[in-house]
């Protein structure tokens, strides 16, 4: 078949002409975009690209605008509050990994950006491109391990929808409800004096990762990994705890500790120092590895789906449960703004092999 002709937006042919786009921000990125493994952006470079490039299509005048865990809106009687996250197979697992943890992990990881923000969870909406390799079997794994997700996280799937591609992908829409603006939680709430906590054991998820299809996985010592990578838990009850203990300030560590701490660094214009003798290391994971990788891990593993939050000492240990540790890991500083450093015994900066994952420039698999 020929190529079609470029349709004609003349008026009295095709319809009113339509509206012209408005004339975009210059921008200071790269004209073109190259391959996945040579992407010139990272995650938040993008984001700001995009809405530099929507100009007046972006909704950046609502309460809050792309650059949170969740986008939020006045809507009826109190403030709905959105977010939308992909898992690609070969991005975000293997291909031929049990498809019943992809949809744990893609449910889990919708819902932990509602529990960022403080907010009530609603429903959800599940979009799923189904891979030429799966089966109805696999089909049913994943249906399974969403299913089982959603009854961990007390949430429900409204609709979606499901088409056929080269490789299976998840999209998970997540809403949630707030009543007010003041009982939400932001990443541009931080101030200098506040501490900086985080609840668990981050790294536990990358140790878990680092496990699988070694003579380990079937560890029993070590299944707690496995469970932390394959079926993490979105901390919905913590976030609304926080808002109401008074804090106003959390993020999600899906990304990595260090990495996500800097998100909040940047967008309140502050800095964040964490002591490395003060991060909650898994002893599975210490055990499995050694103290330093552990401790690297719970820098800048990542997909712990943990809140890491800013606000008084007091009010965060507070939020302590029996189930739920909660620890002081650091403050937020006058000094470096914008920026996230982890600090050693000795006061020197320390350098983690990765402050987290950029799922842009990644050439494998988490």
């Amino acid at each position: 078949m020929g190529a079609r002709a470029a349709p004609s937006h003349a008026a009295g042919r095709d319809g009113p002409r339509p509206p012209e786009r408005a004339t975009a921000k210059p921008s200071r990125y790269p004209a073109t975009l190259d391959t996945v493994t040579a992407f010139p952006l990272g995650e938040f470079a993008l984001i700001d690209r995009i809405v530099a490039r929507l100009g007046d299509a972006a909704a950046t005048d609502i309460l809050i605008p792309p650059g949170d865990d969740a986008a939020v809106w006045a809507s009826g009687e109190g403030f709905t509050v959105a977010s939308i996250d992909a898992a690609v197979e070969g991005t975000h697992w293997h291909a031929g990994s049990a498809l019943y943890h992809a949809g744990w992990r893609a449910i889990a990881g919708g819902i932990s950006d509602i529990a960022a923000m403080g907010a009530e969870l609603q429903q959800l909406l599940v979009a799923t491109v189904i891979g030429s390799d799966v089966t109805a079997g696999d089909l049913d794994s994943l249906i399974d391990g969403m299913a089982d997700a959603c009854r961990c996280h007390g949430a429900r799937i409204a609709g979606g929808d499901i088409v056929r591609g080269r490789q299976t992908a998840i999209t998970v829409t997540a809403i949630g409800h707030s009543p007010r603006p003041d009982r939400l939680l932001r990443r541009d709430a931080a101030r200098p004096g506040d501490a900086v906590a985080v609840s668990g054991t981050p790294g536990a998820s990358a140790a878990g990762f680092a496990l699988i299809g070694t003579d380990r996985e079937r560890d029993p010592a070590l299944a707690s990994l496995l469970a932390a990578h394959r079926r993490p838990v979105a901390r919905l009850a913590l976030g609304r705890a926080a808002v109401d203990a008074g804090i106003g300030c959390a993020i999600d560590i899906s990304d990595g500790l260090l990495q996500d701490l800097g998100h909040i660094a940047a967008r309140s214009g502050a800095g964040i120092e964490i002591d490395l003798a003060a991060l909650p290391l898994h002893p599975a994971a210490v055990a499995a590895f050694d103290e330093q990788r552990a401790r690297d891990m719970a820098l800048g593993g990542g997909e712990d789906y943990e809140l890491a939050l800013a606000g008084p000492a007091d009010a965060l240990a507070g939020l302590a449960t029996e189930s739920l540790p909660i620890t002081v890991i650091g403050r937020v500083v006058a000094d470096h703004p914008g920026e996230a450093w982890a600090i050693a015994q000795d006061g020197a900066r320390y350098h983690p092999p990765s402050a987290g994952w950029n799922q842009l420039r990644s050439g494998e698999a988490r």
